[in-house]
C-alpha cells in the first residue's frame, strides 16, 4: 500500500535511516528525471534534509499523514525552524506499507512522476535543492522530500545585539486612502480615520501621498485634505546584527512579517545591519524591473 502528498512552499523508536543510501537514491532518481528535461539537478541540502527527516518521523509517531501538522505548522514553518532561509520551498509525501526498502526509491519516484502536482515540484525549474527523508517503523515507511529554491547564497552571518526602534505615530484625516513612503517606495497604506503605530526601518526617510482611485498624488501635511499629527518614538530594542554578500545584481531589502519596502541595492556588495527584533524579518528580493522577487527571508528575533 502506499500514499503520496505534496505541498507547493528527535528521533524515537525504530532504526533512523537518516543520510541513507536510499535518500540518496531518491535524490539521484529525481536529479535523473530532472536531466531527461532539460532542467539543473537539485543539490542535496542539510537544513531540507533535517525538517524532512522530523516531518516523517513525526507523521509516524503521531499517526498522521499531511503537510500540516497537528499543530498547524506546514512544510515553510518546518524549512524556517530548521534554518532554511530561502522563500520558494516545496514538499512532495509519500507512505508505504509492506514493500521491502529496495523498492521504495523507485516506487516513489513512479508515483510522484504520475501524480500531476507532485511531478510540478519534482520539475519546477526555480528549484534548485533537497533534502530527502526515508524512515521505517516496523512495516510503515514515510519519504519526504523538501525542496528549495536558492538563486544566489547571500552567506546570512546572524550576531545577536542591541538595535535602535523607530516607531512613527500617525493621528489624524484624509479625503482617501493614504501612503506612506520610504524613498519612492509604498511602505505601508493607511485608512482614514487615520490612528496607528508604524514601525520603521532604520534612517528611514518618510513622506505622504494620497491615492484618488486611480493614482498616488505626493503630498505634505495640510495639503490635499491631509491632516495629520506624527511624532516619531525612538528606543533601544534586542535585535539582530545581520551581515550579508550580494552578488552582482540589482536587489531590495525589505522588513516587516510580510515584506515592506526599505531600500534598493545593487551587487556586488557586503552589507552590516543592525536591525530591532520588533521588525521581525529582513526580507531579500532580486528585482527586474518594477517587480521584485522575494528570495529570502532572515528571521530577526533573538
Amino acid at each position: 500500500m502506499w500514499r503520496v502528498g505534496l505541498l507547493g512552499i528527535f528521533l524515537l523508536g525504530s532504526v533512523s535511516l537518516a543520510q541513507s543510501a536510499l535518500e540518496l537514491e531518491v535524490l539521484q532518481r529525481t536529479n535523473q528525471v530532472r536531466t531527461e528535461r532539460g532542467l539543473r539537478p537539485l543539490q542535496w541540502d542539510t537544513l531540507a534534509h533535517k525538517a524532512a527527516l522530523g516531518h516523517a518521523w513525526d507523521m509516524l509517531r503521531r499517526g498522521f499523514f499531511a503537510h500540516q501538522n497537528p499543530d498547524g505548522l506546514g512544510a515553510a514553518e518546518r524549512l524556517r525552524a530548521a534554518g532554511v532561509l530561502e522563500v520558494t520551498v516545496g514538499e512532495n509525501l509519500a507512505s508505504f506499507e509492506g514493500y521491502p526498502d529496495v523498492e521504495i526509491p523507485r516506487r516513489s519516484l513512479t508515483g510522484w512522476m504520475n501524480s500531476p502536482g507532485h511531478r510540478a515540484n519534482l520539475l519546477k525549474p526555480e528549484f534548485t535543492h533537497l533534502g530527502v527523508a526515508v524512515v521505517r517503523q516496523g512495516r510503515q515507511v514515510m519519504v519526504v522530500q523538501n525542496f528549495i529554491g536558492r538563486p544566489f547564497d547571500p552567506q546570512v552571518r546572524l550576531t545577536p545585539a542591541q538595535a535602535e526602534r523607530t516607531v512613527l505615530l500617525l493621528t489624524g484625516t484624509a479625503f482617501g486612502t493614504v501612503g506612506i513612503f520610504v524613498g519612492n517606495n509604498l511602505y505601508a497604506r493607511l485608512n482614514p480615520p487615520i490612528q496607528t503605530r508604524l514601525e520603521l526601518p532604520p534612517k528611514a526617510e518618510v513622506s505622504f501621498a494620497v491615492f484618488d482611485g486611480q493614482t498616488w498624488w505626493t503630498t505634505r501635511n495640510g495639503e490635499r485634505g491631509l491632516r495629520l499629527q506624527q511624532t516619531l518614538e525612538h528606543s533601544q530594542a534586542p535585535g539582530q546584527q545581520v551581515l550579508l554578500n550580494l552578488p552582482a545584481g540589482n536587489f531590495t531589502l525589505a522588513v516587516g512579517s510580510q515584506p515592506r519596502f526599505w531600500q534598493n541595492v545593487s551587487g556586488p556588495v557586503r552589507l552590516e545591519l543592525t536591525l530591532p527584533g520588533t521588525l521581525e524579518a529582513l526580507w531579500l528580493g532580486i528585482r527586474q524591473g518594477n517587480s521584485v522577487n522575494y528570495s529570502h527571508r532572515i528571521p530577526l528575533k533573538p
